[in-house]
């Protein structure tokens, strides 16, 4: 009578084990068999998603890029007229000023950068300014653009009638559609009242040139907005 609850005894702590771990291996098998990863079309979905938002942010982010690059020439012909004035009330003239700085941008082009460097002349000491000299540098009026630039800046000295102010309208209109090339020599003459510096970039490369200008009567103007 022993032999047979020994033997059951064995046969019950000897299939105890088996059957619990075949009870473990099995849900182990389920647990792995849970762990899924991305399906095509999810990842395919995500994918699109980023193309659109990039497709957004990437023209925006170009756009204040550019933006923020025209404060350039904001800022310079506003020293320019800086520099004009004060070179008026010394010498008793307005004068005109080589074109100076990028290449003469045109349509269809992007300008490249380029080291404004010392600039320019100056003109030879002993100029007779105002009596038989009314064209220069920049570097006569004592204005020097600092690093690079992406724009060409130029001053015509001009005669603007009575009462001699330029409105944004007039002095806009006045600015040439087509860039100088560089060197070459801003308009100036006896009994001007006035000047009209300009400034041209194309930084984007489209079919349009940007221009802007400041006068005697008024600071920085964007003549062409939207442009770049």
């Amino acid at each position: 009578m022993q032999a047979p609850r020994v033997i059951g005894h064995q046969q019950s702590v000897g299939l105890g084990p088996s059957v619990n771990h075949q009870q473990g291996g099995s849900t182990m098998c389920k647990v792995f068999r849970k762990q899924e990863g991305f399906t095509l079309i999810e990842l395919m979905i995500v994918v699109a998603i980023i193309g659109i938002l990039a497709a957004i942010a990437i023209p925006n982010f170009l756009q204040y890029q550019m933006k923020s690059q025209q404060s350039e020439a904001k800022t310079n012909l506003q020293a320019i007229k800086t520099s004009e004035v004060s070179f008026s009330g010394e010498q008793g003239c307005y004068i005109g000023t080589q074109a100076e700085g990028v290449a003469a941008p045109a349509a269809g082009t992007k300008v490249t950068p380029v080291v404004w460097g010392v600039g320019l002349g100056p003109t030879a000491p002993g100029a007779a300014w105002c009596t038989a000299v009314f064209t220069g540098f920049h570097s006569d009026i004592g204005f020097r653009a600092t690093g690079s630039v992406r724009y060409e800046y130029q001053v015509n000295a001009t005669t603007v009638a009575a009462p001699g102010i330029y409105t944004v309208a007039t002095s806009c209109a006045a600015v040439a559609a087509a860039a100088p090339a560089v060197g070459t020599a801003g308009a100036g003459a006896a009994g001007n009242n006035n000047f009209l510096a300009a400034a041209w970039s194309n930084l984007d490369g489209d079919a349009a040139v940007s221009r802007w200008d400041s006068t005697v009567d008024h600071g920085a103007n964007d003549c062409t907005t939207g442009v770049y």
